[in-house]
């Protein structure tokens, strides 16, 4: 019970419960048009973020990548993790901060780790805050995984790339000049699906491993019924539409 009640603490809660409340009040004064008026989102927002939807919809969308033996993956020339959520951060110890891409850096380190690549690639980025030109913010991670000792193997980076496609469009150079044949593909699950067909329309042969599961074997990630709308159920829709808004975009562009 102390659970479904916690998103009443969030601020998306709170403007919810007292739009309820106006709701109630414009009712009881009869004013009928005012109250539907402000039903409308307030019914909304409880069916995007008090119900589960938004845990099945992406679920669904995770669950094709679910991982299987990591044994049994085939060995391959190289391992690359698509860029993430990084951003350069001065003010933090490493000069970087990470979202999603710590979960793609720390999964294709260990399948590089487990010898099931013999090169780790790093995704592509976007400009550095450096004031040095054309050096990308993917080169602080690159540094920070050799220094570190993390891995022991080449690594290297795409550079900077705007979007998946351009990084699939950087990676079919670096496989051309490097003779690879084989390529583990590591992102989040739920950007698999457009990742995936995007590496394969340059012709790139690769092994899907998926990573940074949102809902799919997530413990406590299930879904249940809140009496209050949460931003993380908002957050997870987000999520889910920017990959199918994403992917029609790809397909209207010939990408996938």
């Amino acid at each position: 019970m102390k659970h479904c009640f916690a998103p009443l603490l969030e601020p998306l809660g709170a403007i919810w419960f007292l739009m309820v409340l106006g709701v109630m009040a414009l009712l009881l004064r009869r004013k009928w048009q005012g109250a539907l008026s402000l039903m409308a989102p307030t019914l909304l927002l409880f069916l995007l973020g008090s119900t589960p939807l938004a845990e099945m919809l992406v679920g669904k969308a995770e669950r094709p990548y679910a991982p299987g033996n990591v044994a049994a993956l085939p060995q391959a020339d190289a391992a690359v993790a698509l860029g993430g959520t990084h951003r350069v951060s001065a003010c933090d110890i490493y000069g970087f901060s990470v979202g999603q891409a710590e979960q793609r850096i720390l999964a294709v380190a260990e399948l590089v780790r487990l010898g099931k690549a013999r090169t780790l690639v790093l995704g592509g980025s976007t400009q550095s805050i450096s004031g040095k030109p054309g050096v990308p913010t993917m080169a602080l991670i690159q540094r920070w995984l050799v220094s570190s000792g993390l891995t022991t193997a080449n690594v290297t980076n795409l550079g900077i790339c705007a979007n998946t496609h351009d990084e699939a469009l950087q990676f079919r150079r670096l496989q051309d000049a490097e003779g690879w044949q084989r390529v583990l593909l590591v992102t989040s699950a739920l950007h698999m699906r457009r990742a995936e067909a995007v590496f394969r329309k340059q012709g790139i042969n690769v092994t899907p491993v998926a990573c940074d599961f949102q809902v799919y074997g997530v413990s406590g990630a299930s879904g249940f019924y809140s009496p209050f709308p949460s931003q993380h159920r908002l957050d997870l829709l987000s999520l889910y539409f920017h990959e199918k808004i994403g992917w029609w975009v790809y397909k209207w562009r010939a990408w996938v």
